[in-house]
């Protein structure tokens, strides 16, 4: 299972966003993220495979079960190593148009090119505004902070228009296929060969759309479907051909914001039918017949001193037989939560101190009921900040943190690739220490 790209942080994204459909500005720019530690735990491995995968020394908290998150009850003091690099190129304008180049280098646990792809906007002189793009990117993200997860997303390689101003809000129109390597073409139950074919993605979103007073709204439809040469082959699972193996599957989402830079709410609702929260990035997620998504988060400056993220995150998802033999589990419903509060205090513009605490639970029910059961634990991270200085969005920090996590494992039905096994039944805690900075420039 190929994790090291699962996601991005939002700061990260915020830097795209802020530039992806605006005019590049003219010659080479670099701008990026980062974040990596190390940490200190005497106590028993909560989750191997995500203790390996953070790469940090601390105890990684990761309920079984949970495939939305790569870890449980928040990030802070919970995390792992990642750094993107963004080599951007603008071309001087001309016919007034304005041209780019955009790539972002990423390591995780490996180097890779995860972005490549030309944009160039008032290619139409009546909408100069709206902003072409080809190559491979990500593409139609919804972010979350704490939890740093993306409950819809439409990454690949593909082109498309953004940024279609419509009178009402903006259009954005964009076909992606499948841009990690993964599904199909790639790890679990629907694998195949090298000359397999892919999810294809039509995503369509209306965003911007103003209802009143720092009141806007986004709406989200998206299709997908399998195109490739071995479509109608046989799989080799034995549950029919290659198609059989990927259905189509449909995306309807929304999106409601509230507020400003500095006090801001939104609320997010997806359903899925065949369906992750992406159409060409699930395999490490068991395809669901139906799935319901949803998000309540927001940030709050309520004094000089004292800030408040929180968020409250939800995903259900429920499998026919068919499903099950697609995605090779004993699954029959999932219902994930998970609810996360950070307070900030800042002493002054060079120091801070932040506490985060989450609790997650995630119900599972099996085709058995003996497989039926709950798990469920919480976070406490104790963060001591230095940095720059002392608004929300200064960086570079250094954080040094101490994080306590505590859960009781009933069930590990959703074990699809036997990387539960190490994870103890019953109830179990560790205790962590550690050092890491974040930075974005």
């Amino acid at each position: 299972m190929n994790k090291q790209f699962r996601y991005s942080i939002l700061s990260a994204s915020l830097l795209l966003s802020l530039s992806a459909n605006a005019a590049i500005e003219e010659g080479m720019n670099y701008h990026g993220y980062a974040k990596a530690g190390i940490g200190i735990t005497n106590d028993p491995v909560l989750n191997k495979t995500a203790y390996d995968w953070a790469n940090t020394g601390s105890n990684v908290f990761r309920l079984p079960g949970n495939t939305y998150t790569d870890t449980s009850a928040g990030r802070l003091g919970n995390e792992s190593n990642w750094v993107e690099m963004h080599f951007d190129y603008g071309y001087a304008a001309k016919n007034d148009m304005n041209w780019g180049v955009n790539a972002n280098i990423v390591y995780g646990t490996e180097l890779a090119l995860d972005e490549f792809y030309v944009v160039a906007d008032g290619v139409i002189s009546t909408n100069p505004s709206a902003t072409f793009w080809a190559g491979k990117r990500y593409y139609g993200r919804v972010e979350t902070f704490l939890t740093d997860s993306q409950p819809l997303s439409s990454d690949g390689a593909g082109f498309g228009i953004d940024n279609i101003d419509i009178g009402i809000g903006n259009l954005y129109l964009g076909v992606t296929r499948n841009l990690y390597d993964e599904g199909a073409n790639g790890a679990g139950p629907a694998g195949g060969d090298d000359d397999s074919g892919e999810m294809i993605a039509f995503s369509t979103s209306l965003r911007d759309i103003v209802l009143a007073e720092n009141l806007s709204l986004n709406l989200y439809a998206n299709y997908g479907t399998y195109m490739g040469p071995n479509r109608d082959e046989e799989h080799p699972s034995g549950n029919g051909t290659y198609k059989d193996m990927n259905p189509d599957g449909y995306q309807a989402a929304a999106k409601l914001r509230y507020g400003d830079w500095t006090n801001w709410d939104e609320l997010f609702v997806r359903y899925s039918r065949n369906a992750t929260g992406s159409l060409t990035r699930g395999s490490w997620e068991a395809l669901a017949t139906d799935q319901f998504g949803a998000f309540f988060q927001g940030y709050k400056e309520l004094t000089d001193s004292v800030r408040l993220n929180y968020i409250a995150q939800h995903e259900n998802a429920k499998f026919d037989e068919e499903a099950r033999a697609r995605a090779g589990t004993q699954l029959y419903e999932s219902n994930w939560n998970t609810f996360v509060v950070r307070g900030t205090y800042v002493w002054n513009e060079r120091t801070s101190t932040e506490i985060e605490t989450g609790y997650e639970f995630v119900d599972l029910k099996g085709v058995n009921k003996s497989d039926d059961g709950t798990n469920d634990g919480y976070k406490v991270t104790l963060a001591q900040n230095l940095h720059i200085g002392g608004s929300f969005w200064d960086r570079p920090v250094i954080r040094l943190y101490a994080t306590y996590a505590d859960m009781n494992v009933e069930s590990k039905v959703y074990d699809r690739w036997a990387i539960d096994g190490d994870i103890p039944m019953g109830s179990s805690d560790a205790l962590s220490f550690g050092v890491q900075f974040e930075a974005w420039w």
